[in-house]
């Protein structure tokens, strides 16, 4: 079973451009990893202004989330930027999980 996963940011006012570059981030230590996780970033046009989007793939949410809980229990020091980042210029932000039919 393949899983979509939708982290969306809103940031704090005129810094979506900060927080583009720390998804950037993200999606390279996700690919590093061995996540082929399709991601992919957008910025909302329509809705919110100040929003950013990063959505990718993963096979199991199980082995994801275990990653996840150990990078941020333990962060190498090149993740600590991408987190800093993050915290830094978001105001808020959720994450949506979506089963993959086709």
């Amino acid at each position: 079973m393949r899983y979509m996963i939708r982290l969306v940011y809103h940031c704090k006012r005129s810094k979506v451009l900060d927080v583009i570059a720390g998804l950037k981030g993200v999606d390279h230590a996700y690919v590093s990893y061995g996540f082929n996780t399709n991601g992919k970033i957008y910025v909302d046009r329509t809705g919110p202004m100040d929003t950013a989007v990063y959505q990718f793939e993963v096979d199991s949410l199980d082995t994801f989330f275990a990653w996840q809980r150990g990078i941020y229990a333990n962060p190498p020091a090149e993740a600590l930027p991408v987190i800093a980042c993050l915290n830094d210029n978001a105001v808020e932000g959720f994450r949506e999980i979506y089963e993959v039919i086709v």
